[in-house]
Protein backbone atom coordinates (compact mmCIF):
# COMPACT_ATOMS: atom_id res chain seq x y z
CA UNK A 1 0.00 0.00 0.00
CA UNK A 2 2.87 2.48 0.75
CA UNK A 3 4.41 1.83 -2.91
CA UNK A 4 1.53 3.52 -4.42
CA UNK A 5 0.79 6.11 -1.80
CA UNK A 6 4.72 7.13 -2.48
CA UNK A 7 4.01 6.99 -6.17
CA UNK A 8 1.04 8.94 -5.20
CA UNK A 9 3.00 11.79 -3.91
CA UNK A 10 4.82 11.92 -7.05
CA UNK A 11 1.81 12.25 -9.70
CA UNK A 12 -0.06 14.86 -6.99
CA UNK A 13 3.29 16.80 -6.97
CA UNK A 14 3.09 17.04 -11.01
CA UNK A 15 -0.57 17.92 -10.71
CA UNK A 16 0.29 21.03 -8.56
CA UNK A 17 2.73 22.20 -10.38
CA UNK A 18 0.16 22.86 -12.99
CA UNK A 19 -1.93 24.79 -10.61
CA UNK A 20 0.13 27.72 -9.49
CA UNK A 21 -1.73 30.29 -11.33
CA UNK A 22 -4.41 29.51 -8.53
CA UNK A 23 -3.34 29.95 -4.59
CA UNK A 24 -6.22 27.95 -3.43
CA UNK A 25 -6.14 25.33 -5.73
CA UNK A 26 -1.59 24.78 -5.46
CA UNK A 27 -2.12 24.71 -1.72
CA UNK A 28 -4.60 22.72 -1.63
CA UNK A 29 -3.32 19.65 -3.61
CA UNK A 30 0.44 20.85 -1.97
CA UNK A 31 -1.03 19.86 1.22
CA UNK A 32 -2.83 16.74 0.17
CA UNK A 33 0.36 15.53 -1.49
CA UNK A 34 2.23 16.00 2.07
CA UNK A 35 -0.72 14.25 3.51
CA UNK A 36 -0.03 11.47 1.37
CA UNK A 37 3.57 11.47 1.76
CA UNK A 38 3.18 11.46 5.72
CA UNK A 39 0.85 8.56 5.38
CA UNK A 40 3.86 7.08 3.74
CA UNK A 41 6.11 7.39 6.30
CA UNK A 42 3.95 5.91 8.90
CA UNK A 43 4.57 2.67 7.06
CA UNK A 44 8.08 2.95 9.20
CA UNK A 45 5.72 2.01 12.53
CA UNK A 46 5.11 -1.75 13.29
CA UNK A 47 1.57 -2.55 13.63
CA UNK A 48 0.60 -0.97 17.21
CA UNK A 49 -3.38 0.04 18.61
CA UNK A 50 -1.39 4.01 18.77
CA UNK A 51 -0.82 4.02 14.93
CA UNK A 52 -4.32 5.80 13.88
CA UNK A 53 -4.01 8.62 16.82
CA UNK A 54 -0.36 9.37 15.50
CA UNK A 55 -1.16 9.42 12.04
CA UNK A 56 -4.60 11.19 12.40
CA UNK A 57 -2.74 13.61 14.77
CA UNK A 58 0.59 14.22 12.33
CA UNK A 59 -2.29 15.15 9.10
CA UNK A 60 -4.53 17.33 11.61
CA UNK A 61 -1.58 19.13 12.16
CA UNK A 62 -1.24 19.97 8.40
CA UNK A 63 -5.22 20.31 8.51
CA UNK A 64 -4.89 22.82 10.79
CA UNK A 65 -2.32 24.87 8.92
CA UNK A 66 -4.29 24.55 5.47
CA UNK A 67 -7.64 25.98 7.48
CA UNK A 68 -5.49 28.92 8.86
CA UNK A 69 -4.78 29.91 5.70
CA UNK A 70 -8.07 30.38 4.69
CA UNK A 71 -9.09 32.43 6.95
CA UNK A 72 -8.59 36.41 8.15
CA UNK A 73 -4.95 38.17 7.85
CA UNK A 74 -5.58 38.79 11.43
CA UNK A 75 -5.46 35.12 12.92
CA UNK A 76 -3.18 34.14 10.06
CA UNK A 77 -0.74 36.25 12.21
CA UNK A 78 -0.80 34.61 14.97
CA UNK A 79 -2.63 31.23 14.83
CA UNK A 80 -0.34 29.30 12.67
CA UNK A 81 2.56 29.36 15.31
CA UNK A 82 0.13 26.98 17.78
CA UNK A 83 -0.49 24.28 14.88
CA UNK A 84 2.26 22.38 16.47
CA UNK A 85 0.38 22.28 20.00
CA UNK A 86 -1.52 19.45 18.47
CA UNK A 87 1.13 17.16 18.74
CA UNK A 88 0.05 16.91 22.76
CA UNK A 89 -3.07 14.42 22.01
CA UNK A 90 -0.95 11.79 21.61
CA UNK A 91 1.28 12.06 24.90
CA UNK A 92 1.58 8.44 26.46
CA UNK A 93 1.34 6.92 23.30
CA UNK A 94 3.97 4.45 22.57
CA UNK A 95 5.19 2.75 19.43
CA UNK A 96 7.72 1.64 17.44
CA UNK A 97 9.63 3.28 14.24
CA UNK A 98 11.78 1.81 12.12
CA UNK A 99 13.42 -0.01 14.98
CA UNK A 100 13.43 2.88 17.01
CA UNK A 101 10.84 2.77 20.38
CA UNK A 102 9.48 6.45 20.61
CA UNK A 103 7.45 7.16 23.81
CA UNK A 104 5.37 9.99 22.89
CA UNK A 105 6.17 12.10 25.88
CA UNK A 106 6.36 15.75 25.78
CA UNK A 107 9.72 15.60 25.03
CA UNK A 108 8.91 14.00 21.31
CA UNK A 109 5.68 16.43 21.29
CA UNK A 110 7.80 19.48 21.38
CA UNK A 111 9.45 18.94 18.14
CA UNK A 112 6.13 19.49 16.41
CA UNK A 113 5.79 22.40 18.80
CA UNK A 114 9.22 23.81 17.76
CA UNK A 115 8.79 23.33 14.20
CA UNK A 116 5.49 25.43 14.02
CA UNK A 117 7.42 28.08 16.03
CA UNK A 118 10.63 28.78 14.13
CA UNK A 119 9.02 30.75 11.45
CA UNK A 120 8.27 33.49 14.59
CA UNK A 121 11.86 32.56 15.94
CA UNK A 122 13.59 33.63 12.22
CA UNK A 123 11.06 36.97 12.00
CA UNK A 124 12.63 38.22 15.42
CA UNK A 125 16.21 37.56 14.16
CA UNK A 126 14.74 39.39 11.04
CA UNK A 127 13.88 42.56 13.31
CA UNK A 128 17.26 42.42 14.55
CA UNK A 129 19.29 42.34 11.22
CA UNK A 130 17.09 44.88 9.27
CA UNK A 131 17.66 47.43 12.01
CA UNK A 132 21.15 47.02 13.22
CA UNK A 133 23.12 46.08 9.42
CA UNK A 134 20.23 47.41 7.11
CA UNK A 135 19.74 43.71 5.95
CA UNK A 136 17.13 42.47 3.66
CA UNK A 137 14.34 40.80 5.45
CA UNK A 138 13.11 38.21 3.48
CA UNK A 139 16.52 36.57 2.78
CA UNK A 140 17.92 37.33 5.83
CA UNK A 141 14.50 35.23 7.10
CA UNK A 142 14.97 32.03 5.31
CA UNK A 143 19.09 32.31 6.01
CA UNK A 144 17.74 32.02 10.36
CA UNK A 145 15.21 29.74 9.46
CA UNK A 146 18.09 26.92 7.22
CA UNK A 147 20.50 27.43 10.59
CA UNK A 148 17.60 26.42 12.78
CA UNK A 149 16.17 23.69 11.00
CA UNK A 150 19.52 22.26 10.85
CA UNK A 151 20.29 22.60 14.95
CA UNK A 152 16.33 20.93 15.09
CA UNK A 153 17.33 18.01 12.18
CA UNK A 154 20.22 17.29 14.71
CA UNK A 155 17.99 17.16 17.83
CA UNK A 156 15.52 15.62 16.52
CA UNK A 157 17.27 12.65 14.73
CA UNK A 158 19.26 12.03 17.77
CA UNK A 159 16.83 12.40 20.06
CA UNK A 160 13.71 10.59 18.36
CA UNK A 161 15.57 9.29 15.38
CA UNK A 162 14.17 9.43 12.15
CA UNK A 163 10.50 10.27 13.49
CA UNK A 164 11.77 13.43 15.12
CA UNK A 165 12.52 14.68 11.82
CA UNK A 166 9.29 13.92 10.88
CA UNK A 167 7.67 15.96 13.22
CA UNK A 168 10.01 19.24 13.05
CA UNK A 169 8.99 19.01 9.27
CA UNK A 170 5.28 18.32 9.98
CA UNK A 171 5.02 21.48 12.62
CA UNK A 172 6.77 23.81 9.99
CA UNK A 173 5.06 23.53 7.17
CA UNK A 174 2.15 23.87 8.45
CA UNK A 175 2.70 26.86 10.28
CA UNK A 176 4.22 28.25 7.31
CA UNK A 177 1.11 27.13 5.40
CA UNK A 178 -0.82 28.93 7.55
CA UNK A 179 1.23 31.50 7.09
CA UNK A 180 0.82 31.96 3.20
CA UNK A 181 4.39 31.63 3.14
CA UNK A 182 5.88 30.53 -0.42
CA UNK A 183 9.47 30.78 1.19
CA UNK A 184 8.50 29.08 3.89
CA UNK A 185 7.08 26.13 2.25
CA UNK A 186 9.76 25.63 0.21
CA UNK A 187 11.62 24.85 3.49
CA UNK A 188 9.35 23.29 4.09
CA UNK A 189 8.92 20.89 1.26
CA UNK A 190 13.71 20.38 1.59
CA UNK A 191 12.67 19.70 5.36
CA UNK A 192 10.30 16.71 4.49
CA UNK A 193 12.86 15.80 1.45
CA UNK A 194 15.50 15.36 4.29
CA UNK A 195 13.04 13.10 6.23
CA UNK A 196 12.91 11.14 3.25
CA UNK A 197 16.38 10.45 3.13
CA UNK A 198 16.49 9.13 6.94
CA UNK A 199 13.68 7.17 6.39
CA UNK A 200 15.07 5.68 3.13
CA UNK A 201 18.33 4.98 3.99
CA UNK A 202 16.54 2.91 7.27
CA UNK A 203 14.42 1.16 4.84
CA UNK A 204 16.11 0.08 1.34
CA UNK A 205 19.12 -2.11 1.04
CA UNK A 206 22.23 -1.79 0.06
CA UNK A 207 22.30 2.37 0.55
CA UNK A 208 25.32 3.32 3.07
CA UNK A 209 23.97 4.91 6.43
CA UNK A 210 26.51 8.14 6.19
CA UNK A 211 23.81 10.36 5.44
CA UNK A 212 21.74 9.24 8.06
CA UNK A 213 23.55 11.02 11.13
CA UNK A 214 21.94 14.23 12.15
CA UNK A 215 24.95 16.84 12.57
CA UNK A 216 25.78 15.75 8.79
CA UNK A 217 22.76 17.55 7.79
CA UNK A 218 23.26 20.40 10.84
CA UNK A 219 26.49 21.38 9.28
CA UNK A 220 24.92 21.49 5.37
CA UNK A 221 22.04 23.64 6.49
CA UNK A 222 24.13 25.92 8.94
CA UNK A 223 26.45 26.49 6.44
CA UNK A 224 24.04 27.35 3.84
CA UNK A 225 22.41 29.34 6.04
CA UNK A 226 24.84 31.46 7.63
CA UNK A 227 25.96 32.44 4.21
CA UNK A 228 22.72 33.01 2.87
CA UNK A 229 22.31 35.50 6.03
CA UNK A 230 25.50 37.35 5.11
CA UNK A 231 24.53 38.06 1.54
CA UNK A 232 21.12 39.30 2.30
CA UNK A 233 23.17 42.38 4.50
CA UNK A 234 23.41 45.58 2.32
CA UNK A 235 25.71 47.63 3.81
CA UNK A 236 28.97 47.09 2.80
CA UNK A 237 31.48 47.85 5.73
CA UNK A 238 29.07 45.21 7.59
CA UNK A 239 29.09 43.10 5.12
CA UNK A 240 32.72 42.45 4.46
CA UNK A 241 33.43 41.76 8.28
CA UNK A 242 30.12 39.83 8.92
CA UNK A 243 30.24 37.57 5.84
CA UNK A 244 33.14 35.48 7.01
CA UNK A 245 32.40 35.87 10.76
CA UNK A 246 28.87 35.04 11.06
CA UNK A 247 29.15 32.02 9.32
CA UNK A 248 32.58 30.88 10.92
CA UNK A 249 31.37 31.59 14.65
CA UNK A 250 28.23 29.76 14.07
CA UNK A 251 29.88 27.01 12.15
CA UNK A 252 33.09 27.16 14.80
CA UNK A 253 30.10 26.22 17.51
CA UNK A 254 28.14 23.16 16.02
CA UNK A 255 31.36 21.77 15.28
CA UNK A 256 32.60 22.60 19.15
CA UNK A 257 29.88 20.21 20.20
CA UNK A 258 31.68 17.45 19.16
CA UNK A 259 34.01 17.74 21.94
CA UNK A 260 31.00 16.56 24.09
CA UNK A 261 29.98 14.07 22.01
CA UNK A 262 31.72 12.61 18.49
CA UNK A 263 27.66 12.26 17.69
CA UNK A 264 27.07 16.28 18.43
CA UNK A 265 29.36 18.13 16.03
CA UNK A 266 32.52 17.39 14.80
CA UNK A 267 33.58 16.43 11.31
CA UNK A 268 30.28 15.28 9.92
CA UNK A 269 29.50 19.06 10.44
CA UNK A 270 32.32 20.56 9.69
CA UNK A 271 32.16 18.62 6.30
CA UNK A 272 28.29 19.38 5.80
CA UNK A 273 29.15 22.58 6.45
CA UNK A 274 31.54 23.25 2.96
CA UNK A 275 28.54 21.03 1.40
CA UNK A 276 26.15 24.10 2.38
CA UNK A 277 28.10 27.09 2.07
CA UNK A 278 29.08 25.84 -1.45
CA UNK A 279 25.41 25.55 -2.08
CA UNK A 280 24.79 28.67 -1.04
CA UNK A 281 27.32 30.43 -3.73
CA UNK A 282 25.45 28.50 -6.20
CA UNK A 283 22.03 29.62 -5.49
CA UNK A 284 22.86 33.28 -4.02
CA UNK A 285 21.84 35.73 -6.52
CA UNK A 286 24.47 37.99 -7.58
CA UNK A 287 23.62 42.14 -7.52
CA UNK A 288 23.14 43.56 -10.91
CA UNK A 289 25.61 45.63 -12.51
CA UNK A 290 28.23 45.36 -9.56
CA UNK A 291 32.17 44.24 -10.48
CA UNK A 292 33.04 43.62 -7.02
CA UNK A 293 32.85 40.09 -5.48
CA UNK A 294 30.65 38.41 -2.59
CA UNK A 295 33.25 38.06 0.30
CA UNK A 296 31.81 34.72 1.31
CA UNK A 297 32.81 33.27 -1.57
CA UNK A 298 35.78 32.36 -0.33
CA UNK A 299 34.43 30.85 2.93
CA UNK A 300 33.78 27.11 1.45
CA UNK A 301 37.94 27.28 1.19
CA UNK A 302 38.69 28.52 4.44
CA UNK A 303 36.61 25.35 5.33
CA UNK A 304 38.43 22.95 3.18
CA UNK A 305 41.94 24.63 4.27
CA UNK A 306 41.00 23.84 8.03
CA UNK A 307 39.97 20.46 7.39
CA UNK A 308 42.48 18.55 8.53
CA UNK A 309 44.07 20.45 11.60
CA UNK A 310 40.22 20.39 12.70
CA UNK A 311 40.24 16.64 12.51
CA UNK A 312 42.94 16.08 14.10
CA UNK A 313 41.82 17.60 16.79
CA UNK A 314 38.49 15.61 17.16
CA UNK A 315 40.43 12.66 15.95
CA UNK A 316 39.14 10.43 19.14
CA UNK A 317 41.79 8.63 21.74
CA UNK A 318 43.01 5.20 19.94
CA UNK A 319 44.03 1.90 21.38
CA UNK A 320 47.52 1.55 21.36
CA UNK A 321 47.65 -1.61 20.26
CA UNK A 322 50.48 -3.47 18.13
CA UNK A 323 48.63 -5.70 15.76
CA UNK A 324 50.63 -9.04 14.99
CA UNK A 325 48.59 -9.57 11.61
CA UNK A 326 50.30 -9.86 8.41
CA UNK A 327 49.97 -7.03 5.49
CA UNK A 328 47.24 -9.12 3.83
CA UNK A 329 45.63 -9.58 6.91
CA UNK A 330 45.98 -6.01 8.11
CA UNK A 331 43.87 -4.81 4.70
CA UNK A 332 40.99 -7.31 5.83
CA UNK A 333 41.00 -5.68 9.18
CA UNK A 334 39.23 -2.66 7.33
CA UNK A 335 36.13 -4.84 6.56
CA UNK A 336 32.62 -4.26 8.43
CA UNK A 337 33.19 -8.25 9.40
CA UNK A 338 36.06 -9.40 11.26
CA UNK A 339 34.90 -12.75 10.57
CA UNK A 340 36.37 -12.02 6.68
CA UNK A 341 39.38 -12.41 7.71
CA UNK A 342 40.94 -15.59 6.38
CA UNK A 343 41.21 -18.28 9.03
CA UNK A 344 43.93 -21.04 9.72
CA UNK A 345 44.31 -24.40 10.21
CA UNK A 346 45.47 -25.29 13.88
CA UNK A 347 47.16 -29.10 14.29
CA UNK A 348 48.29 -31.14 17.04
CA UNK A 349 51.47 -29.10 17.57
CA UNK A 350 49.01 -26.36 19.11
CA UNK A 351 47.81 -28.64 21.58
CA UNK A 352 48.00 -26.71 25.05
CA UNK A 353 46.84 -23.76 27.40
CA UNK A 354 47.72 -19.84 25.53
CA UNK A 355 47.25 -16.92 27.71
CA UNK A 356 46.91 -13.31 25.91
CA UNK A 357 49.69 -10.57 25.14
CA UNK A 358 47.80 -7.42 26.30
CA UNK A 359 50.63 -5.34 24.22
CA UNK A 360 48.94 -7.33 20.87
CA UNK A 361 45.06 -7.82 21.67
CA UNK A 362 41.85 -5.61 21.84
CA UNK A 363 38.78 -5.64 22.42
CA UNK A 364 35.93 -3.05 21.04
CA UNK A 365 32.01 -2.61 20.55
CA UNK A 366 29.96 -0.04 19.26
CA UNK A 367 26.39 0.56 20.36
CA UNK A 368 23.68 2.61 19.27
CA UNK A 369 21.03 3.60 16.24
CA UNK A 370 22.84 4.26 13.09
CA UNK A 371 22.77 7.89 13.78
CA UNK A 372 24.52 8.11 16.84
CA UNK A 373 27.23 4.85 17.22
CA UNK A 374 29.04 5.31 20.28
CA UNK A 375 32.24 3.56 19.99
CA UNK A 376 34.52 2.15 22.95
CA UNK A 377 36.47 -1.00 24.55
CA UNK A 378 37.61 -2.66 27.39
CA UNK A 379 41.45 -1.96 27.70
CA UNK A 380 42.16 -4.00 30.62
CA UNK A 381 41.20 -7.86 29.59
CA UNK A 382 43.39 -10.99 29.45
CA UNK A 383 42.02 -14.95 27.98
CA UNK A 384 43.30 -17.85 28.72
CA UNK A 385 42.47 -20.87 26.00
CA UNK A 386 43.01 -24.64 25.90
CA UNK A 387 43.58 -26.09 22.53
CA UNK A 388 42.91 -30.39 22.97
CA UNK A 389 45.85 -32.72 21.46
CA UNK A 390 44.35 -32.34 17.88
CA UNK A 391 44.86 -28.35 18.23
CA UNK A 392 41.10 -27.87 18.90
CA UNK A 393 40.04 -24.85 20.82
CA UNK A 394 38.16 -27.03 24.29
CA UNK A 395 38.08 -23.83 26.77
CA UNK A 396 37.92 -19.82 26.65
CA UNK A 397 38.47 -17.70 29.60
CA UNK A 398 38.45 -14.20 29.72
CA UNK A 399 38.47 -11.20 32.73
CA UNK A 400 38.18 -7.87 32.48
CA UNK A 401 38.50 -5.24 34.70
CA UNK A 402 35.40 -2.99 34.40
CA UNK A 403 36.91 0.21 35.13
CA UNK A 404 39.10 0.01 32.22
CA UNK A 405 36.05 0.15 30.15
CA UNK A 406 35.88 3.41 28.35
CA UNK A 407 34.16 5.42 24.98
CA UNK A 408 37.04 8.03 24.49
CA UNK A 409 34.97 10.63 26.27
CA UNK A 410 35.70 11.30 30.12
CA UNK A 411 32.38 13.08 30.56
CA UNK A 412 30.02 9.97 29.69
CA UNK A 413 32.79 6.95 30.53
CA UNK A 414 31.72 8.74 34.33
CA UNK A 415 27.97 8.09 33.75
CA UNK A 416 28.79 4.67 32.65
CA UNK A 417 31.07 3.55 35.21
CA UNK A 418 28.33 4.41 37.57
CA UNK A 419 25.84 2.64 39.69
CA UNK A 420 23.45 4.12 36.81
CA UNK A 421 24.93 1.52 34.36
CA UNK A 422 28.23 -1.07 34.82
CA UNK A 423 28.42 -0.32 38.82
CA UNK A 424 32.04 -0.92 38.40
CA UNK A 425 33.13 -0.09 42.18
CA UNK A 426 30.82 -2.76 43.21
CA UNK A 427 31.40 -4.95 40.34
CA UNK A 428 35.00 -4.69 39.31
CA UNK A 429 35.79 -7.48 37.02
CA UNK A 430 33.62 -8.84 34.52
CA UNK A 431 33.79 -12.57 33.23
CA UNK A 432 32.93 -14.67 30.35
CA UNK A 433 33.55 -18.59 30.65
CA UNK A 434 33.01 -20.99 27.55
CA UNK A 435 30.42 -23.56 28.53
CA UNK A 436 29.64 -25.38 24.75
CA UNK A 437 32.16 -25.18 21.58
CA UNK A 438 31.11 -26.27 18.41
CA UNK A 439 33.77 -26.37 15.28
CA UNK A 440 32.19 -25.90 11.56
CA UNK A 441 35.26 -25.81 9.34
CA UNK A 442 38.10 -23.43 11.34
CA UNK A 443 35.17 -21.24 12.81
CA UNK A 444 34.38 -21.46 16.06
CA UNK A 445 30.80 -20.63 17.64
CA UNK A 446 30.74 -20.69 21.64
CA UNK A 447 28.05 -20.35 24.05
CA UNK A 448 29.33 -19.24 27.82
CA UNK A 449 27.73 -17.23 30.62
CA UNK A 450 28.87 -13.65 30.54
CA UNK A 451 28.55 -11.97 34.51
CA UNK A 452 28.63 -8.40 33.87
CA UNK A 453 26.91 -5.60 36.29
CA UNK A 454 26.94 -8.24 38.88
CA UNK A 455 24.15 -10.46 36.51
CA UNK A 456 24.78 -13.72 34.35
CA UNK A 457 23.71 -14.46 30.99
CA UNK A 458 24.18 -16.22 28.00
CA UNK A 459 26.56 -15.06 25.36
CA UNK A 460 27.64 -16.54 21.93
CA UNK A 461 30.76 -15.74 20.20
CA UNK A 462 31.93 -16.66 17.07
CA UNK A 463 35.71 -16.43 16.61
CA UNK A 464 38.35 -18.29 14.50
CA UNK A 465 42.28 -18.11 14.11
CA UNK A 466 43.90 -16.23 11.21
CA UNK A 467 47.25 -15.75 11.92
CA UNK A 468 50.40 -17.69 12.99
CA UNK A 469 53.55 -15.20 14.00
CA UNK A 470 56.77 -15.89 15.46
CA UNK A 471 57.31 -12.91 18.16
CA UNK A 472 60.43 -12.71 20.17
CA UNK A 473 61.49 -16.15 19.76
CA UNK A 474 57.83 -17.70 20.89
CA UNK A 475 55.14 -19.10 18.96
CA UNK A 476 52.01 -16.67 18.94
CA UNK A 477 48.58 -17.57 17.76
CA UNK A 478 46.01 -14.84 16.51
CA UNK A 479 42.39 -15.19 16.42
CA UNK A 480 39.60 -12.05 15.62
CA UNK A 481 35.48 -12.69 16.87
CA UNK A 482 32.48 -11.38 17.32
CA UNK A 483 29.60 -10.99 19.29
CA UNK A 484 26.46 -9.46 20.82
CA UNK A 485 25.52 -8.81 24.23
CA UNK A 486 22.05 -7.45 25.27
CA UNK A 487 22.58 -4.65 28.32
CA UNK A 488 19.13 -4.89 29.71
CA UNK A 489 19.92 -8.79 30.74
CA UNK A 490 22.42 -7.13 32.90
CA UNK A 491 20.84 -5.10 34.90
CA UNK A 492 20.51 -1.81 32.54
CA UNK A 493 16.98 -0.20 31.54
CA UNK A 494 16.50 -0.51 27.77
CA UNK A 495 16.70 2.77 26.15
CA UNK A 496 16.96 3.25 22.10
CA UNK A 497 18.31 6.08 22.13
CA UNK A 498 21.40 4.94 23.99
CA UNK A 499 20.91 1.03 21.91
CA UNK A 500 20.63 -2.25 23.92
CA UNK A 501 22.50 -4.56 22.05
CA UNK A 502 26.34 -4.17 22.09
CA UNK A 503 28.35 -5.07 18.95
CA UNK A 504 31.64 -6.15 20.22
CA UNK A 505 34.39 -7.21 17.86
CA UNK A 506 37.94 -8.26 19.00
CA UNK A 507 41.57 -9.36 18.24
CA UNK A 508 43.58 -11.08 20.19
CA UNK A 509 47.25 -12.52 20.12
CA UNK A 510 48.01 -15.40 22.71
CA UNK A 511 51.38 -17.60 23.47
CA UNK A 512 52.19 -20.36 25.53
Amino acid sequence: MENYLGMGVGIIAIITAFLVRSAFLFKTSLSIAIICLIVTLTSGFEPDSSLEMICFTLIGIIALGYLISLLSEKVRKVAPYFVGFLAVIPIGAKANFQGFDVDWTMEVASFAIVGSLIPLFAKIKDWFAVRWFGADGSEFNTAVSLIFLGIFVFAASFFVSTFGVILLATGYFAANMGLRSNTGLQLGILLFAVVWVFFSLNSLDGISDSLLKGNLWMGILAGLGSLWACKSIKREKARIFISLFIPLLVIGILVSFGFINENFGGMPTMLGSIIGTSLALALIEQEPGTEKPFHGMLLPLILIGFTNPVDSIFQREKLKVETLLDNSNNQSTARKDVMDIPAIALSAGDAGAWKSIAANSKLEFEVGPPASRTAGAIKDFSVDLQLDKVGVLKSLDVKMKSNSLTTFNDIRDESVLSDEFIKCEKYPEITYRSREIQKTGEDYKISGDLEFAGEKAEVILNLRFVSKVNKDGNEVLVFVGKSVVDRTKHGMTSDSKIGDLVDITFEVAVSR
